[in-house]
This record gives C-alpha cells, structure tokens and sequence, in this order.
C-alpha cells in the first residue's frame, strides 16, 4: 500500500478530530497551571506525560502503518448484466501494537452497486486480520470501480491521521444483455431472410453498380461468370443493396436525469435495445454505422458478425453524460451519412423538437425510427398523449417504439453467447466452401 495524506476530510471526521484538538489542548492547560501553582512530582508527572503524548502517538502510528497488510481479490474482471461478481477483501496487523481507530473506505460506484460496501470503522489486535466477503449482484451495465478507496488509520489521540491507498484500483465491466429480436419490424432484415428462404443468401437486388476483381470473402454468388471467362479472372458484381442498405443508428447520449437507479435502467434499456439490434442485424449481414457525439461525433461501422465484439466493447463502457444540442448532432449525421437511408434514432427522453427535426429529415427522403423510453412533458400514466405521439409518427411514416425496460434475473444463462459461437462455426465453414468452389473454378479454367 502506499501512503497518502491530505486535508480533503469528510466534515463529520474533521469536526471530531477538532474537538479532540481542543479536548488535549485544554487537558495540557490544565497540567500546565496545577503544575504552575502546586509543583511537586506528580503535577510535573502529568504535564510531561501531555507533552510526550502526541510524540508517543506518532510514533505508534508508523509502526502499525508500516506493518499493516491489505489483499483485494475480485473473481472475474468482466460480466454481463444478471450475473454475480466476488468481492474478497482481507485486513491484517502484522505488528505487536493494537490498532485501534481504522476506518475502511470504499469506492463510491461501488457503493452504488452494493450498498453493503459501505464504509466499516474497525479495530484490529496485535496479530490479528480480518476478512470481508461480498457477492455483487449485477444490476446494471457500465465499467466500475470497487473495492478499497483508502484506509484511513488514526491516531492514539485521535487529532492526526493517515490515509493508506491500495497500488492498484480495482474495476469490473458489466456488459449489457443481448436478448434475442423476434418480432422486431425492419423491413432490410425481412428481405434477407426471405432470400435466405428461398435458398439466395445474399442482399440486393439486380441491378449492378460495380464490377471489381474477387476478394476472400466474397461470396461465391457474387460471382460475374461472363466477365470472369472472358478476362480469365474471377469477377464479382456489387448491386445497390449492397452499397446503400447501411443502417444509421443514432445514439443520444444527453443526461436524462439524476444519477440514481431510475436513470440508469432507463439508459441501460435503450443500451440492450441498440445492442440486440446490431447483433440482429449483423447475423443476416446487413450493415451498420453506430454513430454518437461524445465531445465529438464517432461513426463506427460494422458489416458482419466478426464486427460486431468492438461495438459491444464501446456500448458496455459508454455513458449518457452530454449536454449538446442534439438537433444539431442529428443532422450533422444525416448529411454526412452516405450510405444509409434507413435511420434508427435511440433515446432515453424523446421531445418536441426530436420530432420535429425527425419530421424535417423524414421530407429529405430518409426512413426514420424512434425508439425510446419516456416522452418529455408526458406522464408515464397518461396512455392517451402516448397514442397520440404514436398517430403523428404514423401519419407521417415515421415509427415509433416506446422501449420497456426488462427485469434483471441474477444468474441468468447467456444462450445468445452459446448462438454467437455456433454461428462463428458455420460462417467459418461456408467461407471456407466458397473459396475451393472459386479455385475449383479458376483451375477448370
């Protein structure tokens, strides 16, 4: 451990440590003068006793922090929501003196996640430890700090003290859920699996916009047989699709409320909505650009399942802290959004001008989604507002999703993980199929 002091005291500790300023300087005042007026061996006695008091104060503090021990030990360092993290933390006086004013402080996100992380005063005997065993619940998403924020040991007199710091903070990642879309309506992604059906696995249509030379990866239906006979290389053809059914979706990371409970769930449910999205859609190979203004605007794009592990890493992580205008993030993305029609709009609180500036890029020609979960101005209870909202959008061929957050189940199994792995599996085997057909092919030729 290493050794901090500071004056940043927490007000009901620097007031006791106040008074017990006060307290010893009256008793040495009073030592002073009963030896003053009375002398003898005892008023003596007693006032050399209070001057050797705090010098024998510091000296028991050194020993006892320089022989003090702290472990930490947490389970695993990243989860997913509904699961449980261990917390084990172990206090050990290795030195023959007692410790008698230890108070033991934790890390404040950690607090948030576990209200048994509070702070704990304790004593400890010469030889002596003590151990704290936690199991967190893991009801939200978001990378936190946990553990010991510093242990701040006192002195016998109770007027200085010394705060001692763990080397290495500790953190855990909790990922959200990602929870399988069903009856979710895009109308890309029913196409692509139409096609499937019908044995043609491949997005677009007929209509050819580029010609290019074969890349592993292509698939081998792409392939321009024509072309690729006359140039004695394989060609593949590009068709609209797939180069203008780019997903947009828009992430507004505006503060919605006070840090408490309430909040959280509420970003952590347009969270898990925008990521099973992604995974829906990147398991029928429809692409996507994930884009927010975190201080500045991000677009990150994504094309296929391999992809979709990096925006899981960025949506686990990311927080609702900004303050921006968001009707002018909104349009700085449509303009410069070049391959994407199709936009999908994620929200905790929708407002008037959300709407109103969806209304406006909606006359530019764009396909607009709205997805959130509470209505600014509406009360929750009010259904018919709700419906009403629901009758403009429509009207104005805009859909609207008011999300739902889920329930938290502790210790729920992850099946779309055991899915995501099985489909690494055939997407490795079909790739792997396509590229001895083109050179099975490119041989015959």
């Amino acid at each position: 451990m290493k050794k901090i002091t500071g004056p940043d005291y927490l007000p009901r500790e620097s007031r006791y440590r106040k008074r017990n300023i006060v307290r010893y300087l009256l008793l040495l005042f009073a030592s002073l003068v009963y030896a003053y007026f009375y002398g003898g061996v005892l008023p003596y006695t007693l006032l050399y006793l209070m001057l050797a008091l705090p010098f024998i104060s510091a000296i028991h503090m050194v020993i006892i922090c320089v022989f003090s021990r702290m472990s930490e030990r947490v389970g695993e360092r990243t989860f997913v929501k509904g699961e449980c993290a261990t917390y084990h933390l172990i206090l050990q006086n290795a030195s023959f003196l007692y410790m008698p004013y230890i108070t033991i402080h934790m890390q404040m996100e950690g607090r948030f996640i576990l209200k048994s992380l509070r702070r704990v005063h304790l004593s400890l005997a010469p030889f002596s430890r003590r151990e704290f065993k936690y199991s967190m619940p893991l009801y939200f998403r978001g990378r936190y700090d946990i553990g010991v924020n510093y242990i701040e040991i006192q002195d016998l007199l109770g007027m200085v003290s010394i705060r001692l710091s763990p080397f290495e903070k500790k953190s855990i990642l909790v990922k959200p859920r990602v929870i399988e879309q069903i009856n979710k309506d895009i109308e890309v992604a029913r196409l692509s699996e139409g096609e499937a059906a019908s044995g043609y696995d491949e997005t677009g249509n007929d209509v050819i916009k580029d010609i290019r030379e074969y890349v592993y990866g292509d698939s081998f239906r792409k392939i321009h047989w024509k072309l690729t006979s006359k140039l004695s290389k394989t060609m593949v053809k590009e068709t609209r699709n797939e180069l203008d059914n780019d997903i947009m979706m828009i992430l507004n990371l505006n503060k919605s409320g006070p840090m408490n409970e309430e909040t959280l769930i509420k970003e952590d449910c347009v969270i898990e909505e925008i990521v099973s999205t992604i995974y829906y859609l990147l398991r029928r190979s429809i692409p996507v650009n994930l884009c927010f203004f975190k201080e500045k605007p991000y677009t990150f794009r994504a094309a296929s399942l391999n992809e979709f592990e990096g925006l899981y890493q960025i949506l686990s992580e990311i927080k609702f802290s900004e303050e921006d205008d968001f009707e002018n993030i909104y349009h700085h993305f449509t303009d410069t959004g070049r391959n994407s029609k199709l936009i999908y709009v994620y929200t905790v609180t929708l407002d008037g001008k959300m709407v109103e500036e969806s209304l406006k890029i909606r006359n530019k020609g764009f396909d607009i989604e709205l997805n959130y979960v509470d209505i600014a101005g509406i009360d929750q209870e009010d259904v018919q507002a709700k419906n009403d909202l629901a009758d403009l959008l429509m009207k104005n061929n805009i859909k609207g999703y008011l999300l739902t957050p889920r329930a938290v189940e502790i210790g729920e199994q992850r099946e779309e993980a055991e899915d995501f792995a099985e489909l690494e599996v055939i997407r490795a085997r079909t790739e792997a199929r396509e590229k001895e057909k083109v050179k099975a092919y490119e041989t015959k030729a």
